[in-house]
């Protein structure tokens, strides 16, 4: 482990500060709002953002109808879940646009009243699930489709969009990337990102925000795709290493700052680095030490994680990766304080391997909830499950059950409320659904 540290750690530099959006760029008009009943047969479909590899691989044919309230064995450590452990109280709900969408609530302290944001071309586009009856009524996925007719769902943008202390941040498919008041107002661009891939914003003490994304660099080496950071409105920072490179970024709010995790998914293995930020007295972004706290088999373009974390800590980096040349599953690695080199990972095998293989978790409530995406089977072409589960305090996976089977899913989120159950967010290659979960004992 310690020559693939020192691997990892190879060419790293001091970078300059980043990209910056062009000053002229003008903010894209708002789209009305969606409505969140079944697919609108007469909408019109915008195109998908560019970056297929990194963010929205193509479909395959459609998904099963019905949710499963069964989990299939999930691998050597990851037993049969009951109904009771996570019923599915309302939905599923077809949304109106089809593509990644933040699960977002108005009244962080009530925790309840979800609504959905999606990403119209750099805008934010809001909705409000309007679920029609209780589960017991809702007819099967199929048929609701075929109520529906036969014109797809619009399409939203990639990535999703993030929400911060009153601020939204979407990307354009242009990679601009702009910060806009949840009250509306003018949209000035804050970074110039990779079109397509992910980004993410959490709220820091003050009322300030801090976004982190990626972006392409030219350097003597050619392209390199680099991690960057920006406090408020000010200019980028690098937050990953130049010699590192990164293909994905997270970030998780921790007392007094943030926690940012990023992963170099390199044909031969896979870094994954953590690193502390805060703000000085002087009101600049500090960066604390760059750490390589796990490095994993083969990595891909598609790789990317999530960062969980309860109320007060410790936080989880999780990782869908090759545990060996057998073995895939979800690699839970904890961070108690200051992320160091080299910490250990806690794995739940899944029956076999998957790209990509979608995975988010909570953040900020207790138990932390997990929502990802495995294969039912170990045959090639078996079905994928949406499995929830939560984090125990070692940071094991326990599975309280199977939401939905399927051929492929493309993008997972998951919220929990303050009465005990939890929203969840799926894009299918059909569309885009909203369920919600009632937590058993």
């Amino acid at each position: 482990m310690p020559a693939l540290l020192a691997a990892c750690r190879a060419g790293s530099g001091a970078p300059d500060a980043g990209p910056a959006p062009a000053a002229d760029a003008a903010a894209p008009a708002p789209l009305p709002a969606a409505s969140a009943a079944a697919p609108d047969a007469g909408a019109a479909a915008a195109p998908d953002a560019a970056a297929p590899d990194a963010a929205a691989p193509d479909a395959a044919a459609a998904d099963a109808a019905v949710p499963d309230a069964s989990a299939p064995d999930a691998g050597a450590d990851a037993g049969a879940a009951a109904d009771a452990g996570c019923k599915l109280r309302r939905g599923p709900l077809a949304l109106s646009l089809r593509g990644p969408a933040l699960l977002w609530t108005p009244d962080e302290k009530a925790r309840s009243d979800f609504r959905l944001i999606f990403n119209r071309d750099g805008v934010a586009q809001h909705v409000a699930p309007a679920f029609s009856a209780l589960v017991g009524s809702v007819p099967p996925r199929d048929e609701a489709a075929a109520d529906a007719g036969s014109a797809e769902p619009a399409r939203a943008s990639w990535p999703a969009c993030e929400v911060a202390a009153g601020f939204v941040f979407c990307m354009d498919q242009a990679g601009t990337i702009r910060r806009t008041s949840m009250y509306g107002g003018e949209a000035p661009p804050i970074g110039a990102g990779r079109r397509g891939t992910a980004i993410s914003a959490v709220a820091l003490p003050g009322g300030r925000t801090l976004l982190a994304f990626l972006s392409d660099r030219k350097t003597t080496e050619g392209v390199v795709t680099q991690a960057f950071a920006v406090l408020d409105d000010r200019p980028a920072v690098p937050l990953s290493e130049e010699g590192s490179g990164a293909t994905f970024v997270a970030l998780a709010p921790r007392p007094g700052g943030a926690l940012a995790m990023y992963i170099d998914a390199r044909s031969a293995l896979t870094p994954v680095h953590a690193r502390t930020l805060g703000v000085t007295a002087e009101g600049k972004l500090e960066l604390g030490p760059d750490a390589v706290i796990f490095v994993g088999g083969a990595g891909e373009s598609r790789l990317a994680g999530a960062l969980a974390i309860g109320p007060e800590g410790p936080a989880y980096a999780l990782l869908p990766a090759s545990r060996d040349m057998s073995d895939f599953g979800m690699a839970a690695i904890r961070i108690d304080g200051a992320p160091r080199d080299d910490m250990p990972a806690v794995w739940s095998l899944y029956p076999n391997g998957l790209s990509p293989a979608p995975i988010a978790a909570t953040q900020g409530v207790s138990p932390i909830h997990v929502a990802r995406v495995r294969p039912t089977a170990r045959d090639p072409g078996a079905q994928h499950a949406l499995e929830i589960g939560q984090l125990d305090a070692a940071g094991r996976f326990q599975p309280r059950c199977v939401a939905v089977e399927g051929k492929s899913f493309k993008h997972v989120a998951i919220e929990a409320d303050r009465d005990g159950s939890l929203w969840i967010a799926y894009t299918t290659g059909t569309g885009t659904f909203l369920e919600q979960r009632a937590l058993g004992p």
